[in-house]
C-alpha cells in the first residue's frame, strides 16, 4: 500500500495517519512545485489596476482574510509549506468551501467522491459538487453586486486593492461558501472521500485532478504528475488551501503536450474549513522550550501527514517553588521570591541563622554549609526541579507518579487532560484538543472509543455510557476504586478517585511549599471549625474548614497567636499542641534570662 493511500485527513476532516511535514514538493521530472509565475501571466492583472502578487499564492497568503482579519497566513511559504497529501479524507460536520483564488478562464467545479481500496476513479457521475462551476455570473456588460465573480477570468484574486472602476472587475464580498454535509448524503457510502477537480468537456479544462496522486495522469515509467498542492492555514489550523493546475498533463510531461501549464498553481485555489485531526490530543514536548512551557499537546499538521505540538503552558511570574515559571532556563531566579530576611532554596522560602543561642525558629537546625535554617533532615538533601524537601522528603514532581485513570501528572499534579482549557461553542474538548462533537454524526471516534452521545466526546469502549459512583472510574467497561494503581505526587494522597494534597509539615515559608505549623484559630484537628492545623507558607493546608488564608511564622518560631473558644473546645490534639507550644516557649525564656543576665553585668 503506499504512503498516499495510507494518509487520512479530515475535512471538517479527521486525520489519521502521520508523515514528514515541510519536505519540498517536486515533479518526478525534478522541477520543485510551485513555480513562480510568469510576468506575462503577472501583467494580466496589473493591466487592471491590481498589485503584481494579487494572483499569486503568496500573495493569496498575504491577503487572504480569515475571521475578518487578512495577513494571518502571511509567514506561509508557498514552496516551503507545499504538500501533496493527504489523498482521501474522513468527511465531518461544518465542511465549508469557496474558491479564493482563479487565475484562469475555466470553470470547473471542486467535487468529491467515494474513495476506495485499491484507489480507483470514479465515474463522472459519482463526483458529487462540493462548489460549483457556475460561479461567474455577470448579469449586464458591468460588473454589478450581484455577480459572485466578473469578469469571466482571473476572478477572484486574492486583493480587491485596484486603481481601476471596481464597475469593471469586481466580485462578490464576501465571496460565496458553500456547505457540503457529506454524512447526511444519500450518496455517501460511509468510508473516506477524495476531493477532484472535474474536468469540464468542450474546454482547454477537459481533465479531471484528483486529491489522490496515484488516480493522476502518469509519466512513462508509472510515476504521478504533481497536480494538487494542500496548505495548512496559519490562522486557522482547522482550515487548508487546496490548489490545483487546471490544463491536461500527458505522459511526455507535467506541462502537458502543449507545454500549456506552468506549475505555479494558482489556476483554481479552494479555501476549505471544518478541519479536524484525531492524531491531536497526545502529551508532547514543545521544541526548544524551556521549563514548565516546554509540555505541550499534539495537533494535526503538515497537510495531516504528521503532528505539531501547541504549547500548553504559558510562562508566568517566577516564584519560589523550584519550578522554571518564566520559561527562562533558569529556577527560582530574581527578587522579590520570598519575604524579608529570607532567601528562597530549593524551592523554599528559608531564614537565614542568626548568631545567638538559638539560631533557628523551633524544629529547625542551622544548615552551616549555606547558613540558612532548614529541617535537620532535608540538610544536605537535593531535589529534582519541581520538587522540594519536606521532613528529609523530595516532594512534589511528575517522577515516578502514576496518575487516576484518564489523567496525567502536569508540574506535580495529576489532572485532566481538558483542564483549563475553553473550547468553541461547535467543539468538545478530548485529550486535551478541541474537537467536533461525535454525537450528530460530526466525527468518527478513534479505535478502542465510543461515542458518549450526551456529550459528544469519545470515550473508552465500554464507558461510553457507563455512569460511576462517586470515586470510581470506568476502566474496559467496568466502575472500579479510582485510586487502584495509583502513585500520587508526593504531598498528595488518593481520595475518592483524585490525588488530594494533604499536610506536609516542614520549615520555610515559600511559596512553593509550606514548612513548620503554627496553631491558628479555633477547633482541633479534625473538627469542623474553621481553621484547625495549618501548615507554615503561603496557603497552608487545613484539615476542615475555611483554609483561613495561610500560615505565618515569626523568624525565632514563637506561637504567633492562640484563641480559645468555650463553646467549640480545640479538643484532645489540639490541647496538646497547644501545651507543647506552651512549653517549648517557657523554656526557651528560662534560658534566654541568664543571657539576658549576662548581658546587662
Amino acid at each position: 500500500m503506499s504512503l498516499l493511500k495510507r494518509l487520512v485527513f479530515s475535512l471538517g476532516f479527521v486525520c489519521l495517519s502521520s508523515g514528514l511535514a515541510h519536505a519540498r514538493v517536486m515533479q518526478p521530472s525534478g522541477e520543485v512545485m510551485p513555480v513562480p509565475t510568469a510576468s506575462g501571466e503577472v501583467s494580466i492583472w496589473t493591466s487592471r489596476g491590481y498589485p503584481a502578487d494579487a494572483g499569486t499564492l503568496a500573495g493569496l497568503f498575504k491577503y487572504h482574510q480569515i475571521n475578518g482579519v487578512a495577513g494571518g497566513d502571511m509567514s506561509m511559504d508557498p514552496v516551503r509549506d507545499a504538500q501533496i497529501t493527504p489523498g482521501t479524507f474522513s468527511p465531518q460536520c461544518g465542511l465549508t468551501g469557496t474558491i479564493v483564488l482563479h487565475g484562469g478562464g475555466c470553470q470547473n467545479e471542486l467535487g468529491w467522491y467515494n474513495a476506495i481500496e485499491p484507489a480507483m476513479k470514479p465515474a463522472d457521475n459519482q463526483i458529487y459538487t462540493l462548489v460549483p462551476a457556475n460561479i461567474r455570473k455577470p448579469a449586464t456588460g458591468t460588473c454589478g453586486a450581484q455577480d459572485v465573480c466578473c469578469p469571466e477570468d482571473f476572478c477572484p484574486l486574492a486583493t480587491r486593492e485596484t486603481t481601476q472602476l471596481l464597475s469593471q472587475h469586481n466580485w462578490a464580498d464576501p465571496l460565496p461558501d458553500f456547505a457540503g454535509n457529506i454524512r447526511t448524503s444519500p450518496n455517501y457510502k460511509g468510508g473516506l472521500i477524495g476531493l477532484a477537480l472535474k474536468g469540464t468537456p468542450g474546454s482547454q479544462c477537459t481533465q479531471t485532478k484528483y486529491s489522490q496522486a496515484d488516480l493522476n495522469d502518469k509519466n512513462a515509467a508509472g510515476m504521478p504528475w504533481v497536480t494538487t498542492l494542500i496548505y495548512q492555514s496559519v490562522a486557522d489550523p482547522q482550515a487548508y488551501y487546496i490548489a490545483f493546475e487546471d490544463l491536461p498533463t500527458c505522459a511526455m510531461s507535467w506541462k502537458g503536450c502543449n507545454s500549456q501549464n506552468d506549475g505555479d498553481f494558482n489556476d483554481f485555489v479552494f479555501y476549505i474549513t471544518g478541519l479536524s485531526c484525531n492524531l491531536g490530543g497526545d502529551p508532547c514536548t514543545v521544541q526548544g522550550a524551556m521549563g514548565i512551557c516546554a509540555g505541550g499537546i499534539t495537533e494535526c499538521a503538515g497537510g495531516g501527514m504528521s503532528t505539531t505540538c501547541r504549547q500548553a503552558v504559558m510562562p508566568s511570574a517566577e516564584k519560589c517553588d523550584n519550578q522554571d515559571n518564566d520559561c527562562n532556563g533558569m529556577v527560582d531566579d530574581g527578587d522579590g521570591l520570598c519575604g524579608a530576611n529570607e532567601v528562597c532554596s530549593q524551592g523554599v522560602c528559608r531564614h537565614f541563622c542568626d548568631d545567638s543561642e538559638f539560631p533557628c525558629a523551633a524544629g529547625l537546625t542551622c544548615d552551616k554549609s549555606d547558613g540558612l535554617c532548614k529541617d535537620k533532615d532535608c540538610i544536605g538533601k537535593t531535589c529534582n526541579p519541581g520538587q522540594v524537601c519536606q521532613r528529609g522528603t523530595c516532594v512534589g514532581g511528575c517522577d515516578g507518579v502514576m496518575c487516576p485513570h484518564g489523567q496525567s501528572c502536569r508540574l506535580g499534579v495529576c489532572v485532566a487532560a481538558c483542564d483549563g482549557i475553553t473550547c468553541p461553542s461547535d467543539r468538545v474538548c478530548e485529550n486535551g484538543a478541541c474537537q467536533p462533537p461525535c454525537n450528530n454524526k460530526c466525527r468518527t471516534c478513534k479505535t478502542g472509543t465510543s461515542c458518549n452521545m450526551t456529550s459528544g466526546v469519545c470515550l473508552e469502549t465500554g464507558c461510553e455510557n457507563k455512569n460511576c459512583p462517586a470515586g470510581q472510574v470506568c476502566v474496559a467497561g467496568s466502575c472500579q476504586d479510582g485510586c487502584t494503581g495509583v502513585v500520587c505526587p508526593g504531598g498528595q494522597e488518593c481520595m475518592m478517585g483524585s490525588c488530594t494534597p494533604v499536610a506536609q509539615p516542614d520549615p520555610g515559608t515559600g511559596t512553593g511549599g509550606g514548612g513548620g505549623f503554627s496553631i491558628l484559630g479555633t477547633g482541633g484537628q479534625n473538627t469542623v471549625g474553621t481553621g484547625g492545623i495549618i501548615t507554615v507558607g503561603t496557603g497552608g493546608y487545613t484539615t476542615s474548614g475555611a483554609a483561613g488564608g495561610g500560615g505565618t511564622a515569626q523568624q525565632r518560631g514563637m506561637i504567633s497567636s492562640c484563641s480559645c473558644d468555650v463553646a467549640q473546645g480545640p479538643g484532645a490534639a489540639g490541647i496538646a499542641l497547644l501545651l507543647a507550644g506552651l512549653a517549648v516557649a517557657q523554656i526557651r525564656r528560662r534560658r534566654r534570662s541568664p543571657a539576658r543576665a549576662r548581658s546587662s553585668r
